[in-house]
């Protein structure tokens, strides 16, 4: 899980670079946008990939989060009282 958040990371720090550029450059290739079909709201290219920087960031830190608990958690044992100094009901030798 820690290795998806990592790449999902560094995915959201390449598009947010890019799509920064793009803003900061001018870059309008020529074609309009449109933001969710909404045809008086039009969105250049860097725009576009901010917001798309953001959803995936968004995906990563909640990836992060939901990684840090699992480890976490399975640092701690066994959460059952009961069953945590009782011995397995195994044994090596088949009598």
């Amino acid at each position: 899980m820690k290795r998806v958040a990592i790449i999902f990371s560094v995915l959201a720090v390449l598009l947010f670079a890019d799509g920064l550029y793009m803003v900061l450059a001018n870059y309008h290739p020529g074609d309009a946008n449109t933001f969710f079909g909404n045809q008086t709201w039009n969105t250049s290219d860097g725009e576009v990939m901010l917001m798309s920087a953001g959803f995936l960031a968004l995906v990563a830190a909640v990836m992060w989060v939901l990684a840090l608990r699992y480890s976490a958690r399975s640092r701690t044992g066994p959460t059952d009282k009961s069953a945590a100094g009782q011995p397995s009901g195994r044994t090596a030798s088949r009598a």
